[in-house]
């Protein structure tokens, strides 16, 4: 068995099991991989994926194990490639992070403006999508970090770490209703169209569920994951917005009034997260510090290294509830 062959066979899976492609990806040829896939099955004495007459339409059981597999040693090997480039100080290469357009607009420009002060040979790529997308490119290592305030349940080879909290703000129009009021509630909101970002892929909102066990019924009439997309929309009358605080500026966005829904709606949690077989670097120790500075390497190797007993993440809700709110700490 060649390490070769367990990139090829990864490769394979991380392209739909389209061999073309896979060998367009990592520069070799097809009947090139078609070969070695040919001398792993053979070695290993069992069949890795299932077929349908000569094209690839899946892994067996058995070959879902062996990718697994394969991923942990290819990683090991970029591991000990990692240590080594640390040890030389060697601060090149491409560091990956996958977010949300609100953290991205909104929180990480001046995070990455000091962090590209200190490694300004460190070529940084930063990827959209949701939970979901971000939990299978960090299985999958197609990214280095993803930072996301999504409740979505994360794979057991990823490592999350709560971050710091934020609430939410409610947006309408200078001449709307709800500027009469002091503290508008849920049962204000629901009198009118709200928009607000996109529903989790499992379970509700804490806005839906909040109104529902008020037995009200959201008119939600618009979602969208980018904030401007959504001030844009109640700019432009089709509703009231909700949005992350964050991303709400008084002096930029005059032309809309901005009440704090602390009182009505539960905080939110920003985490960062990275696949638990990754080897950090230390540039990704100093972006942790930098993006939540109350975070310290000796504190996140202890979270990483830990036992995670009942006892251990009951304390780890209770460390979550006491996390500062985001504030701009890093400008």
């Amino acid at each position: 068995m060649k390490l070769h062959q367990l990139k090829y066979l990864v490769a394979i899976v991380d392209n739909n099991f389209n061999i073309t492609a896979a060998a367009e990806k990592i520069y070799t040829s097809q009947p090139g991989i078609s070969k070695q896939l040919k001398l792993l099955e053979d070695e290993l004495d069992l069949k890795i994926f299932e077929r349908s007459g000569k094209q690839l339409i899946g892994l067996t059981a058995l070959g879902e194990d062996v990718v697994k597999h394969a991923r942990r040693s290819l990683q090991e090997v970029e591991n000990i490639k990692r240590l080594a480039q640390d040890k030389n100080k060697i601060e090149t290469g491409s560091f990956s992070i996958a977010t949300t357009q609100t953290q991205a607009k909104y929180v990480l420009p001046e995070v990455f403006k000091r962090f590209h002060a200190r490694y300004p040979s460190l070529q940084i790529d930063i990827q959209h999508g949701s939970a979901e997308q971000m939990n299978d490119q960090l299985e999958r290592k197609q990214i280095d970090f993803a930072i996301a305030s999504d409740n979505a349940a994360l794979s057991p080879d990823i490592i999350k770490i709560p971050c710091y909290h934020w609430d939410r703000i409610i947006i309408f129009p200078q001449d709307h209703p709800l500027g009469d009021l002091t503290n508008p509630t849920l049962e204000d909101l629901a009198e009118y169209p709200i928009i607000t970002y996109k529903e989790p892929a499992v379970g509700e909102s804490s806005l839906v569920k909040g109104m529902k066990a008020k037995g009200l019924s959201p008119n939600i009439v618009f979602t969208a994951r980018d904030a401007d997309v959504i001030k844009t929309y109640v700019r432009n009358g089709l509703g009231i917005g909700i949005i992350a605080s964050m991303a709400f500026n008084p002096k930029i966005d005059n032309d809309l009034i901005g009440f704090s829904a602390k009182s009505i709606l539960p905080r939110c949690t920003t985490w960062i997260a990275f696949n638990k077989n990754l080897l950090l670097r230390g540039y990704m120790y100093c972006f942790i510090e930098l993006f939540a500075p109350h975070i310290t390497k000796e504190w996140l190797n202890g979270y990483i290294n830990k036992e995670m007993s009942a006892e251990q993440n009951n304390a780890e809700k209770n460390n979550e509830n006491s996390l500062p709110m985001h504030r701009m700490w890093h400008i």
